[in-house]
């Protein structure tokens, strides 16, 4: 009788420890990656890379002093990553492939805001969707 018992609280603390490690499962992804001067290539601290999908709630971070970004806990979906930054260009990366318990590195380069000939900032390619 004793050791029946014994054998249920050892296989019920078993299954508890395997549902628990199930539950523990990471089912995110997350992006990372430096923001730097396309020209200088020297860090862009305080650029905003913003993920972006259809359907999902937007997610940004704002790159600390070495212009490095983190972005977390991303359902696996494809994002668009788009970086701005004060005086510079917004620049997109289209296709960003998210999957569970990966992460996936994406460095940006954000051009100066200086127009081109002919070129107003409203009708620059990068400054619209």
């Amino acid at each position: 009788m004793q050791t029946q018992k014994a054998l249920r609280i050892a296989v019920v603390s078993v299954a508890l420890a395997w549902a628990g490690q199930a539950l523990a499962q990471p089912i995110t992804g997350q992006v990372v990656g430096v923001v730097t001067d396309a020209e200088t290539g020297k860090p862009i601290a305080g650029a905003t890379v913003t993920a972006t999908s259809p359907g999902w709630i937007d997610q940004s971070f704002t790159t600390d002093g070495s212009g490095y970004y983190v972005i977390t806990a991303l359902p696996p979906m494809n994002y668009s990553l788009i970086a701005t930054a004060p005086g510079y260009r917004e620049t997109l990366t289209p296709d960003a492939t998210i999957m569970v318990d990966r992460r996936i590195k994406n460095d940006m380069r954000l051009a100066p805001a200086r127009a081109k000939a002919g070129e107003t900032p409203s009708t620059s390619p990068l400054a619209t969707r």
